[in-house]
């Protein structure tokens, strides 16, 4: 079993919960999202929004897959950043739609659905790349 760690967009943030509990119940485990309590990142100072971001860094660099869950097709300047931190560490990078930016899709490991993104996650390590 793999570790995962999403990245989104927190609009989506529940319905990535939903996928987390998901993946939770086929025996993966997930780095983000958690159930804490989500705060707004207006009412972060800068040095909160710094060591949140370091943080969700840590949680990627812990996870064995990332996924970029972009439901409605949306990459944030915050995404595009993890996209690329994720490349340069070697993750296997998954979205659920193809991203629009050609130079960002060739990073892509593969687009899947949430469904075949659980199988990924839960298979042996042939199934990593595709």
């Amino acid at each position: 079993m793999k570790t995962v760690c999403m990245c989104g967009s927190f609009r989506h943030h529940d319905e990535m919960l939903a996928l987390r509990d998901a993946l939770l119940a086929s025996g993966a485990s997930c780095e983000w999202p958690t159930i804490e309590q989500r705060r707004d990142p207006k009412t972060m100072t800068v040095e909160e929004a710094k060591a949140a971001i370091l943080a969700h860094l840590e949680r990627m660099d812990r996870a064995d897959l990332i996924l970029i869950y972009n439901k409605d097709g949306h990459v944030g300047n915050s995404v595009v950043m993890e996209i690329g931190y994720a490349y340069a560490r070697r993750k296997p990078l998954y979205t659920l739609m193809p991203i629009q930016d050609s130079f960002l899709m060739g990073l892509v490991t593969a687009v899947v659905s949430p469904e075949d993104f659980i199988e990924v996650a839960c298979a042996g390590p042939g199934a990593l790349r595709e």
